[in-house]
C-alpha cells in the first residue's frame, strides 16, 4: 500500500536533516507505482513538505518553475515543467553569498525572475489575456539555488523531484527594473560569468518560447489545484543556462540584455 503524503513529507524532512544522498521518495512503492510515478500525488507530498519547512512561520514569497528549456529537460531526463515554492527567508538580494558547507550539493541556475503585478492574481483573471505591464510589474536577472543532494541524474522522474519541492533552496534576485514600456521578454541573451570569465550563455526564448509562458503555465497549474498567483510574489521562470555546481572561492554573475547583473559569491 502506498504511503500517505504526510508520512512521505516527514521522511523527506528526515532525509534533509540527515544530509542524505537524494533518492526517490517513491522507491519503496510497489512495482506498478514505481514504473508510473504519480505527479499529482507528488504535489500533495510537496504541499506537506513545504508546510513542514514553514513550521517557523515562513511564508511563500513566490514560486520556481523548473525544466522549462530543452537543455534542462535533457539534463534531468524529464520532459515537462515542474514547480516549487520559494519561501521568504530563502530570498536573497544581490550581491549575495552562500556557503557550500550548508548544502549537500548546491547548484546554480541562471534565470529571469518576474514579480506579479497588483490585480494579476484575481480569481477568474485569465493571465494569458493580460498585457505584459498588467501581468508583471518588475523583472530581474536571478539565480535559483537548487539542492539536489547528490542525485543520480540517470534515475530521476518528475514526481521524485516535485515531491522534494522541486529542489528549490532559494532565490537570489538581481536589481529589478520596472516593466514600464517593455513590449516583451523574448530575444534577450543571458551570459553567465565565473570569476569574470564567460562560461555559458542562452536566450530567454529557450524558456518555453517566452519567459511569460512559464508564468502562464504556473498560473494554470495553480488554478487546477485551487490556487492563484498573488500580487508581489516572485516567479523564477526557469534556467536560461543549465545548472552549475558550486565550489568555494567562486564568484558568479549573470546578466540578461537590458537588466542589471545578479551576483553571487561562494565560500
Amino acid at each position: 500500500m502506498r504511503q500517505g503524503a504526510e508520512d512521505l513529507a516527514l521522511e523527506l524532512a528526515r532525509r534533509h536533516a540527515a544530509r542524505a544522498t537524494f533518492t526517490s521518495i517513491f522507491d519503496d512503492a510497489d512495482a506498478a507505482e514505481a514504473a508510473t510515478p504519480d505527479v499529482a500525488f507528488a504535489y500533495e507530498v510537496q504541499d506537506r513538505f513545504v508546510a513542514e519547512l514553514s513550521r517557523s512561520g515562513a511564508q511563500a514569497a513566490g514560486y520556481k518553475v523548473g525544466l522549462t528549456t530543452t537543455r534542462m529537460q535533457q539534463m534531468c531526463g524529464v520532459n515537462e515543467p515542474i514547480s516549487g515554492v520559494v519561501l521568504g527567508p530563502r530570498v536573497l538580494r544581490s550581491p549575495a553569498s552562500v556557503k557550500t558547507a550548508d548544502y549537500v550539493r548546491l547548484g546554480l541556475e541562471s534565470e529571469m525572475a518576474v514579480r506579479i503585478a497588483p490585480g494579476a492574481g484575481r480569481t477568474g483573471v485569465e493571465l494569458q489575456d493580460l498585457p505584459l505591464r498588467h501581468l508583471i510589474d518588475q523583472v530581474c536577472a536571478a539565480f535559483e539555488l537548487v539542492e539536489d543532494s547528490g542525485a543520480d541524474y540517470g534515475r530521476l522522474s518528475a514526481a521524485s523531484i516535485v515531491a522534494d519541492n522541486s529542489w528549490n533552496a532559494g532565490l537570489v534576485l538581481g536589481p529589478p527594473i520596472a516593466v514600464g514600456g517593455l513590449a516583451h521578454l523574448r530575444g534577450r541573451r543571458g551570459v553567465l560569468r565565473l570569476n569574470g570569465e564567460a562560461v555559458n550563455e542562452g536566450m530567454s526564448d529557450e524558456v518555453l518560447g517566452d519567459p511569460l509562458n512559464a508564468v502562464h503555465w504556473l498560473a494554470s497549474h495553480l488554478r487546477r489545484r485551487g490556487r492563484a498567483l498573488q500580487p508581489g510574489q516572485w516567479v523564477s521562470t526557469g534556467a536560461i543556462v543549465p545548472t552549475r555546481f558550486l565550489a568555494a572561492g567562486e564568484a558568479y554573475a549573470f546578466e540578461i540584455d537590458g537588466l542589471p547583473p545578479v551576483e553571487l559569491s561562494v565560500s
